[in-house]
């Protein structure tokens, strides 16, 4: 059965960073309500995802991406739950950052298109944390590994 509402795809990607049995989360300003997501973000008009997901970590964290492997596509239907006429289409990839010294998260309260970045223990990373279903998800996925 289609959603006959649904007009258009909204394309995201983003990245999953271990390291050390740490994984990246992004805590972002949406809406005027923090949230709390894996970092990346959307893909242009006449752009590869990969090349959307190297362009985000460029722009949001300052490093640059290696090792990228596909880890999850959406496989359920999920509107946006900002758009309603959207259908959203999230592609998980697992990543490292070119060089460790590369990226230091720093710590300070996220502000409009401007995220903030924080490592967490993989033993303490549950669900309940995201805000978004597709998230949510991908946490119980990489849970399961």
């Amino acid at each position: 059965m289609t959603n006959k509402t649904i007009t258009s795809f909204n394309v995201r990607t983003y990245a999953l960073i271990i390291e050390n049995g740490n994984i990246l989360l992004s805590n972002e300003l949406i809406n005027g309500e923090e949230i709390i997501k894996f970092p990346g973000g959307g893909v242009e008009f006449g752009e590869g995802i990969i090349d959307a997901l190297k362009r985000e970590a460029k722009e949001e964290m300052n490093s640059r991406l290696k090792n990228i492997k596909h880890f999850y596509t959406t496989e359920f239907f999920q509107k946006s739950q900002f758009k309603s006429t959207d259908q959203l289409i999230s592609i998980y990839y697992k990543a490292d950052f070119f060089s460790s010294k590369e990226f230091t998260p720093k710590e300070k309260k996220p502000q409009k298109d401007n995220p903030v970045f924080f490592w967490m223990s993989l033993k303490k990373l549950k669900t309940k944390l995201f805000h978004f279903p597709i998230d949510k998800h991908v946490c119980k996925l990489i849970l399961e590994i």
